[in-house]
């Protein structure tokens, strides 16, 4: 009984280690938190499920205390392109040094920074089926 109980074990681990990400929500969010703790300007990320404390640019030459909360995430279906099957969308709030960066339509007080990088208040990313991964 005990080899049938490590086998089945086992078989479980390996299951596990060849799960593959997914086009869903929790892989677009994982993708958009790791954007911004993978970008050269940032320091000090620290992430607590939808809410991303970190160090950055405040657009004025200086460093900022910035928390940006994830508020809404989508995927939906992109039929238009077969390469990258699905489209997500993250609407998120930040804060600059606690003053909510103001966001009216496509301007934006986020500093250049963020935005080169396709990050933004409201961003979008294409799941590029090859890699199975977001693109933003």
């Amino acid at each position: 009984m005990n080899r049938w109980l490590q086998a089945v074990s086992l078989v479980g681990i390996a299951a596990l280690g060849c799960a593959q990400t997914q086009a869903d929500e929790e892989s677009l969010r994982n993708s958009f938190a790791e954007r911004i703790a993978t970008s050269t300007f940032v320091s000090n990320f620290e992430r607590d499920g939808a809410e991303l404390r970190f160090s950055g640019p405040d657009g004025e030459g200086g460093t900022a205390a910035w928390v940006v909360r994830i508020e809404t995430s989508l995927v939906e279906p992109n039929e238009l392109d077969d390469t990258s099957p699905f489209m997500g969308r993250i609407l998120s709030e930040w804060e600059k040094d606690g003053d909510v960066a103001e966001f009216l339509g496509n301007m934006t007080a986020i500093p250049k920074e963020f935005l080169d990088r396709g990050l933004a208040q409201e961003c979008w990313a294409n799941w590029m089926e090859a890699d199975r991964a977001w693109d933003w």
